[in-house]
């Protein structure tokens, strides 16, 4: 796309006027959506300096990362709750906009403020409104979902672009709109690679002997099955190995039906639901780990894949979804509907000590691809693409 010589050399820093982007990261409160906003909003300012960032949010990990000075964060923890979000993005965003005196908006969360005539870069994070038929869910949801659906197309239609972090999302989108007819391009997210050097981390001989996963406990993360696979694992191997599901229980009673489902295999000394832990523990038993299991049949990105790989982890996970993609040849994958193949590939890593290496070389060779810093070029290149179609 052709962006105006004035244009790109204000987006470049090399005009006198900076930039002002407003970033709403108000739904960011939960796994991956945290990850996202925070790590690229300090990538873009640092990469950036010449925009000035006014990031909206709700969630207190979100407003306390710590960001340049280019960065002025607006703190509304009034706001987790859906209906006051939507209240706010839709009265009440124009106007703090035009007074912040915004040239562009990053939604994150996706949904357009329809009030305002600003230039707005939409991302679509939010896997369940790509849910593909075969995932069940209460009636409430599935109602919500459908709602959530119809609003998204009509924000594809009139955003100035459309970000998705996986060309899988996009694919999973064309099942309800005619993806040809809005713009959109994929962004891969990055990995921050907390323990420095990843080849530093500890060899897998020196590891304790259980398998991780990590994730909040939604239906399309397909926890059923994977404690099902170890229910297999444990039946016809004698080895020990345990099972460590890390990540909160948004909806109590799902939570709950994953407990007695391992209580009713008679694996609850093998399996452990831990709940939603810190980040510095989760990369910790990342550390302590000898693999990586996750099972989802529904996912936009898939970070923890590149959280484990950081660690050290040798990867298991599913092909029904987007790990494909983001993995490539650093994962070994399994069939997320069939317990048997999970316990399979699992007792491949385990057991084949020389394949389990390969794996978590191929690991730290991929990571290579997945920068915070690439990342922010991408939606800096959004950003100035929305800004030039407002332009003409």
């Amino acid at each position: 796309m052709h962006v105006d010589g004035g244009l790109e050399r204000a987006w470049n820093g090399e005009a006198k006027t900076q930039r002002r982007v407003l970033v709403n990261a108000l739904s960011a409160v939960l796994g991956g959506g945290v990850t996202v906003a925070t790590r690229l909003v300090r990538e873009i300012a640092v990469n950036h300096p010449h925009l000035q960032i006014v990031l909206v949010c709700s969630f207190d990990e979100v407003a306390e990362h710590g960001y340049p000075a280019n960065v002025e964060v607006v703190y509304r923890p009034d706001l987790i709750p859906r209906i006051p979000r939507w209240r706010w993005e839709q009265r009440a965003q124009p106007g703090f906009a035009k007074t912040r005196a915004i040239d562009v908006i990053l939604q994150l969360g996706g949904y357009l403020c329809f009030g305002t005539a600003i230039p707005q870069v939409a991302v679509w994070q939010n896997p369940n409104v790509f849910t593909p038929p075969g995932i069940p869910r209460p009636l409430s949801e599935e109602l919500l979902v459908r709602a959530q659906r119809i609003v998204q197309g009509w924000s594809m239609r009139r955003s100035a672009d459309n970000v998705f972090l996986t060309a899988k999302s996009i694919e999973m989108a064309s099942r309800y709109w005619d993806m040809n007819t809005v713009p959109n391009r994929v962004v891969h997210s990055g990995v921050e690679l907390l323990s420095g050097d990843p080849r530093a981390s500890a060899p897998l001989s020196n590891r304790e002997n259980f398998a991780l996963a990590v994730g909040s406990t939604y239906v399309h993360k397909n926890y059923e099955a994977m404690i099902d696979a170890m229910a297999h694992y444990t039946e016809h191997r004698d080895d020990g190995l345990r099972l460590e599901i890390m990540g909160g229980g948004p909806n109590p009673d799902y939570f709950a039906s994953l407990q007695k489902r391992i209580d009713d295999h008679g694996i609850a000394d093998r399996v452990q639901l831990l709940g939603a832990r810190p980040l510095e523990e989760v990369h910790q038993r990342m550390q302590q780990a000898r693999a990586y299991l996750v099972t989802s049949r529904l996912e936009t990105f898939g970070l923890t894949l590149f959280e484990a790989m950081s660690n050290g982890l040798p990867v298991v996970a599913s092909y029904a979804t987007c790990h494909p993609e983001v993995g490539g040849d650093a994962a070994v994958y399994c069939d997320p509907q069939n317990p048997a193949d999970i316990a399979e590939k699992l007792a491949q890593i385990v057991d084949d000590k020389a394949l389990a290496e390969t794996y978590r070389e191929r690991g730290f060779a991929r990571l290579e691809d997945f920068t915070w810093s690439n990342s922010a070029t991408g939606y800096v290149a959004a950003l100035e693409a929305a800004q030039a179609v407002a332009s003409r």
